[in-house]
């Protein structure tokens, strides 16, 4: 294989292998194809580690990685106690950076191909009980608080797409809520009950000159839109005085998707309004859900109970 231009950028600036020119490569491309931010955030994090373990083992070039290489970087990281799931997020990350170096005619072939992926530990996601819902309500102090966490456990809705909502964005008669900014640019419709509706018009009674292009969620102070760090720790402040575990804004989006299973919606339906591209991570809940139908069998099964 002809050398490839990146290898000779080393030239230029010493201190810059060509594997690091690789990984801004890789980061450039993510950015012209226009995926989030967080996607951004996700493979810089992930990459620049490994890259660091690279040189510190004399590895500077695409070529002179091994799948040893990939190995020996994963089995350092479940040495300093990382979660399995961390673990699979830096593979799968090495794994795309393999594959965008072949498809840039840097490498031959990707040596993750030889690798196996970290397995994942298989554990029980939290989620919120009814009277820990109820707890964080009597905590709130102001209808915005109280209107989000209606919001957020009736639509499932994803932090960033949350956020990213504006006035326009809900229909307040039907509760219809157009996410404009889902995961990988994809737009979907999800809804409002009666009770989520109901607390957002409370809410919305305190802006009634709100645009339709304002945001929906805002700081109560600065009425600008409300950030990702100010939503988490909104949230954290709640669990604490409502003594509430895993008060985090993903925890609603698994308590929308487990009590909805539990309450009988069709698993396809539920994929859609999540916006899940698969059912990966749904059978997770599905088995949590066939656990209660074990158990509430062992308890009222009628042979058992009654003969």
């Amino acid at each position: 294989m002809s050398a490839h231009p990146l290898t000779h950028l080393k030239i230029v600036a010493h201190k810059t292998s060509p594997l690091q020119y690789a990984m801004s490569a890789m980061l450039l491309d993510v950015e012209a194809r226009r995926l989030s931010p967080r996607t951004l955030q996700y493979y810089r994090e992930q990459l620049e580690p490994f890259i660091d373990f690279l040189s510190d083992a004399r590895v500077t070039t695409p070529e002179q990685i091994t799948a040893h290489h990939i190995r020996a970087y994963l089995v350092s990281l479940q040495r300093r106690g990382l979660a399995s799931a961390s673990q699979h997020a830096a593979a799968r990350a090495i794994r795309a950076f393999c594959n965008f170096m072949v498809r840039e005619e840097l490498l031959d072939r990707s040596p993750m191909r030889k690798v196996q992926m970290p397995k994942v530990d298989k554990q029980t996601l939290p989620a919120f009980s009814p009277a820990d819902v109820r707890a964080l309500l009597k905590a709130s102090k102001f209808r915005r608080d109280s209107a989000m966490i209606y919001f957020l456990l009736d639509t499932g809705c994803r932090a960033s797409e949350f956020l990213a909502l504006d006035v326009g964005d809900v229909d307040f008669k039907t509760g219809t809520v157009h996410v404009r900014h889902g995961k990988g640019k994809k737009q979907r419709v999800v809804f409002l009950g009666a009770k989520a509706r109901k607390a957002l018009l409370q809410f919305m009674l305190e802006r009634p000159e709100a645009a339709a292009s304002e945001p929906l969620w805002v700081n109560l102070n600065t009425r600008e839109r409300l950030t990702d760090s100010g939503l988490r720790q909104l949230f954290q402040r709640l669990g604490e005085q409502a003594q509430v575990a895993n008060c985090h804004p993903h925890t609603f989006r698994r308590s929308f998707a487990l009590w909805s299973l539990r309450a009988g919606m069709n698993i396809y339906a539920l994929q859609q309004l999540m916006g899940h591209s698969d059912l990966t991570v749904l059978r997770r809940y599905l088995a949590l859900v066939e656990n209660d139908l074990h158990e509430a069998h062992r308890r009222y099964g009628a042979i058992d109970n009654l003969l």
